[in-house]
């Protein structure tokens, strides 16, 4: 049985995290750590866990020795170092997306990997998904044939959200980047673990919603992240991709889009629903079906916190997302930014 330990219960820990773990068999969560008393209390309650392993300080959670693996659930800054004294203390580690607020602050944690060669793994969760792992193995087959281009868009309106406050998200000093590091990173992800690394991009990004109440006050202070990004890669293999990213599309909840072209065929999918995936396929399809729905596989199914146990207890899973590719991830948001700022087109 792997024992978990959680470094922040907030909503992506409730709503992702927990839930996956209390299905896994072979874990059982048995400490959570949180600046909160109030959420540490709730989820503790809800857990059954014991008051003395809810921790308000991460290193005594590291520390715990009924902690086998942990789980770093985080504001952005805040991944790097943690995840790097839980590989220090020898814990597996997972840790959620972006890995950091910019490149240059990844390098502890890829020591503290290559030092200790701890279990790790990154949270990229819609690698997870069954049309996702669906379309992989039909681009690994050649089904579909060379890849033209990639269009994805990632659609919400949360920026307009009633009452919403300055919390860190919206703090560069924090978050690094707004929907982009949020959001975008996963579409990001999608696009180079199904077709391969970006060799070059050139962005724009706009900051819609210039200014928030603060979370303890009336007084209203900058956004400092964007809230709206779009911008054109070029893959490695000559494909072409294209993406928006935004949290200002009014009437989209959650709208998630990922369409690939190439030679001989099409797939596509929205992410709100991930059972089924957009094909046309062959020649029977090219000349007659068109462009059709298929329902995914049950092979195709799996789970992101079972694969993160499944790996510390020696299952390697080919497609898992590890840290090295949230460094790869971070390089490109970083380029993302540069070229934004910089108004030309920047190379990986």
């Amino acid at each position: 049985m792997v024992r978990v330990g959680i470094i922040g219960v907030g909503g992506i820990a409730r709503n992702v995290h927990i839930p996956q773990l209390k299905e896994c068999a072979d874990a059982e969560i048995t400490a959570i750590c949180d600046i909160d008393e109030n959420a540490l209390k709730k989820v503790g309650d809800d857990l059954g866990i014991d008051e003395k392993y809810r921790f308000k300080d991460y290193k005594d959670l590291i520390a715990c020795t009924e902690v086998d693996a942990v789980e770093v659930c985080t504001p952005n800054y805040l991944h790097v170092k943690m995840a790097a004294d839980a590989a220090r203390a020898g814990k597996s580690i997972n840790v959620e997306k972006p890995l950091s607020v910019s490149l240059a602050d990844t390098k502890e944690l890829t020591d503290a990997i290559k030092d200790t060669n701890v279990v790790n793994m990154m949270c990229m969760s819609y690698r997870f998904r069954p049309a996702v792992r669906f379309a992989k193995w039909i681009m690994e087959n050649n089904l579909i044939g060379d890849i033209i281009s990639i269009n994805v868009e990632y659609l919400k309106s949360s920026a307009f959200m009633e009452g919403r406050r300055l919390d860190w998200r919206f703090v560069k000093e924090y978050a690094g980047t707004g929907v982009l590091g949020d959001l975008g990173v996963h579409l990001i992800d999608l696009a180079t673990f199904l077709a391969g690394d970006l060799k070059k991009v050139s962005a724009q990004t706009k900051i819609v919603v210039k200014e928030r109440k603060k979370l303890d006050s009336e007084e209203y202070a900058p956004v400092e992240t964007d809230d709206y990004c779009s911008f054109i890669g070029e893959m490695k293999s000559g494909a072409v991709a294209n993406f928006m990213i935004t949290r200002c599309a009014i009437g989209n909840v959650n709208t998630i889009k990922f369409d690939v072209y190439a030679t001989k065929g099409v797939i596509s999918f929205n992410l709100n629903n991930p059972e089924v995936l957009g094909v046309c396929i062959g020649e029977v399809d090219v000349k007659a079906n068109g462009l059709h729905t298929v329902d995914v596989p049950k092979e195709f199914f799996v789970k992101q916190e079972q694969t993160f146990i499944d790996l510390i207890n020696g299952k390697e899973c080919k497609y898992a997302p590890h840290v090295e590719d949230g460094v790869k991830l971070q390089g490109v948001l970083d380029a993302i930014c540069k070229s934004a700022e910089e108004e030309k087109w920047v190379e990986l």
